[in-house]
C-alpha cells in the first residue's frame, strides 16, 4: 500500500500572505490557521494519509533572499506584507523517502467533507492558473502552486531543482516560487500533468459561485480571494 503525506507551511507568525493595502487580507491570513488548516487535518485522517505542518525556516539553507529586503526568520509577517520565500519550503520538503507521494496544500485551501480521495499521483500535478500572465513562451500553461501532488521521482527532483537555485539565490524573471516549478515542469515535460481544477479551484479565477459542490479543493488565493473567503464564511458556506 503507498504511503501519502500531505504537507503545509506556516512560518513568520502567518498562514498565508497578508496583501498590504487589502482590508480583508490581515482578518482572513489571521483565521485560516482556525477554519482552513483543520479542513485539511481532517482531509488526511479521513482517507489515511499523514499529515505535517512545518512551522520552522529550513536550518540547512538560506532562502531569505527570496524576500528581497533585509528581514530576518524572526520577523512577523502577519502585520503585513508578503514573506516570499516561506513557499519555497514546500518545495524543499517535497523530497521524501519514506512515502510514495507527497502533497502540500497552501494554508488558504479549504476542503470540504465531501473532497474524494486523491487520484492515482504521476510525477507532478497541479491545475492551471488563469489567473496568471505567463510571458515565458517555453513554459506553457502557468501552473498554481497553491496544491501539488508529486510522486517520489518527481518530488525529489523538484525538490533538488529548488535546491539549486536556492544555494546560488538565482532570482527567478517573474518572482514567485511558482517560477521555479513552472521552469523545472517545462524542463520535464514527460513527468508533468495538468489535472482538473476540481483539486485547485481558485475562487479568483472563475466566476463568483456559492456552490462548491464538484471541487475538492477551494483555494482562496490572492488579494480578491480572501475577500471571497471572509464572504463564504459568513454566509455559512465554510464548514
Amino acid at each position: 500500500m503507498s504511503r501519502t503525506l500531505i504537507i503545509q507551511v506556516s512560518v513568520g507568525n502567518t498562514h498565508g500572505y497578508v496583501y498590504d493595502k487589502i482590508p480583508a487580507a490581515q482578518e482572513a491570513a489571521g483565521l485560516f490557521d482556525q477554519i482552513c488548516v483543520p479542513t485539511v487535518k481532517r482531509y488526511a485522517d479521513k482517507h489515511g494519509y499523514d499529515y505535517k505542518m512545518i512551522t520552522e525556516y529550513p536550518q540547512d539553507i538560506d532562502i531569505t533572499f527570496f524576500n528581497r529586503n533585509t528581514k530576518g526568520v524572526d520577523h512577523d509577517y502577519s502585520k503585513g506584507g508578503k514573506n516570499k520565500c516561506s513557499t519555497l519550503i514546500r518545495y524543499l520538503a517535497l523530497d521524501q523517502e519514506d512515502y510514495d507521494n507527497v502533497v502540500t496544500v497552501d494554508c488558504d485551501v479549504w476542503i470540504p467533507e465531501w473532497a474524494e480521495k486523491l487520484p492515482e499521483i504521476n510525477g507532478h500535478m497541479g491545475v492551471q492558473d488563469k489567473g496568471k500572465v505567463w510571458n515565458i513562451p517555453h513554459h506553457g500553461k502557468f501552473i498554481n502552486g497553491g496544491v501539488q501532488m508529486v510522486d517520489q521521482r518527481a518530488g525529489k527532483s523538484l525538490s533538488e531543482f529548488v535546491r539549486d537555485k536556492c544555494k546560488r539565490k538565482e532570482l527567478p524573471p517573474m518572482h514567485t516560487d511558482q517560477a521555479y516549478m513552472n521552469e523545472w515542469r517545462s524542463k520535464n515535460g514527460s513527468i508533468s500533468h495538468v489535472i482538473d481544477k476540481k483539486w485547485n479551484f481558485m475562487v479568483g479565477c472563475h466566476g463568483r459561485t456559492f456552490d462548491y459542490s464538484d471541487c475538492n479543493f477551494v483555494h482562496y488565493a490572492g488579494g480578491d480571494g480572501r475577500g471571497i473567503f471572509l464572504q463564504d464564511l459568513k454566509k455559512g458556506i465554510i464548514k
